[in-house]
């Protein structure tokens, strides 16, 4: 069984985050450009502070790591699994109303802002959590 190096670990965090801003990032052009009575101001302001702060993490990660040679110290395969899975959560909540709104019957406006609720507590935990691992495996 290989050992998951650090360096390895934030690149994957890294694909997981870039992958999915971009994805909930397409979506909103999608909308903007084609969908009727939604305003893009508003669209673009509820998505902007949900992914801008973990990616600012990541790339500041990145860049700081670049730098040191303890990249390849071996992680906590717990702590790196719960924000692999917080990720993967708060992305699947991210892009989860923008797909489905038809389906609600709500508007979108509607929607995002009821979003915020479950969003805020969960990105405040994946942020923690990849903080936390982050911080852990550079000392």
């Amino acid at each position: 069984m290989t050992t998951l190096t650090m360096h390895l670990a934030r690149k994957r965090l890294a694909v997981v985050w870039f992958a999915g801003a971009f994805v909930c990032f397409f979506v909103l052009l999608v909308i903007s450009f084609f969908a009727e009575n939604v305003d893009p101001t508003s669209l673009w302001d509820w998505f902007l502070p949900a992914v801008v702060p973990n990616l600012s993490l990541i790339i500041g990660v990145l860049v700081y790591a670049h730098r040191q040679t303890q990249s390849d110290t071996p992680i906590d395969p717990f702590l790196y699994r719960l924000a692999l899975s917080l990720s993967l959560l708060y992305l699947a909540l991210l892009v989860l109303p923008l797909l489905f709104f038809p389906l609600t019957g709500k508007p979108l406006p509607e929607l995002l802002n009821i979003s915020r609720l479950w969003l805020a507590a969960v990105q405040g935990l994946a942020t923690g959590v990849m903080g936390a691992f982050f911080v852990r495996h550079d000392k």
